[in-house]
């Protein structure tokens, strides 16, 4: 009997052993994070910054998640695009948002906010100083948000090695109230990802007169979701990017003659470009010094 109750006891020791082994290996699996952004299994793995150019139907929104889980939207897409780009950041377990970057007040860029500030927490709003009165005509923003306004040369520090530089605008120069979009660059150590809104080609003629070469950046989102009006010669070939990402919903095949024409510019300027109706939502993965470019599936 008492050598049963031995091997009983043995049986019940080794038992525990594996499932404890079970247990801290499951843990530990779970815990894994990385900073090398080829080696991540996903994004939920990577200890850098995630950038995630939405695929939406109508208008233009980017998602920044921060080494800290801290987020910033850039743009809140159309008014259409509410239900979308809520689904979108829900996937991405985004349940509140500590920046809502509105760089100007068109509906392609602004229509999605009262959907969006209706649906989630929002901590604090930016938005370019020069054109607040016409963006707050169009976009309800709540006494109870902070709100924090931007002017060319101004540089916002997001996290640590991460840093907004606002380029534009600074004076009333156009008529046209997308060239008095906010343009930036997100700089994250030797990473530069640079955002230029809707902005047209005299936009363009004053960023290249006052930055120069401080245009250059790795990462391009294209202006104006790929409108012929933006995206000059002259321009691309100062900010000569690798990577320029162009969101539209329109398909390709369906695309006027002039968004050909800015596709094909950017293919001669070797930028590797994504058109997010067709490649789907665009994640980039960067720890500052290497980044990393994910297609993912289109939302329908």
């Amino acid at each position: 009997m008492r050598r049963i109750i031995n091997l009983l006891l043995r049986l019940s020791v080794v038992s525990l052993f594996l499932l404890a082994g079970c247990g801290i290996d499951s843990h530990l699996q779970h815990a894994v994070k990385v900073e090398d952004p080829f080696s991540a299994e996903d994004d939920q793995s990577f200890t850098g910054m995630v950038l995630y150019y939405f695929s939406l139907p109508n208008g233009e929104s980017t998602l920044v998640r921060f080494p800290s889980g801290k987020t910033l939207l850039i743009d809140t897409g159309a008014a259409e695009d509410g239900k979308t780009l809520l689904a979108l950041l829900a996937e991405r377990r985004v349940t509140k948002l500590d920046y809502v970057l509105l760089s100007n007040d068109q509906p392609e860029q602004a229509g999605g906010y009262p959907y969006l500030a209706s649906s989630l927490q929002i901590d604090t709003i930016l938005m370019p100083k020069l054109i607040e009165p016409s963006i707050r005509r169009v976009v309800p923003v709540k006494s109870d948000k902070k709100l924090v306004l931007l002017s060319e040369g101004d540089v916002l520090q997001l996290e640590n090695k991460i840093a907004l530089h606002v380029l534009h605008p600074s004076e009333y120069l156009f008529l046209s109230p997308q060239d008095n979009s906010l343009v930036f660059q997100l700089k994250q150590e030797n990473m530069r990802f640079l955002f230029t809104s809707a902005i047209g080609e005299k936009a363009e003629e004053r960023l290249i007169q006052k930055h120069g070469k401080e245009l250059r950046a790795e990462v391009l989102k294209v202006a104006a979701q790929g409108s012929n009006q933006a995206s000059s010669q002259p321009f691309l070939s100062l900010v000569d990017p690798q990577v320029a990402i162009v969101q539209t919903g329109i398909p390709r095949t369906e695309m006027k003659a002039g968004q050909d024409e800015i596709i094909e510019r950017l293919g001669e300027s070797w930028a590797e470009t994504y058109i997010t109706s067709q490649d789907g939502t665009i994640m980039i993965l960067s720890n500052g010094k290497d980044y990393r470019v994910i297609k993912q599936k289109v939302r329908r």
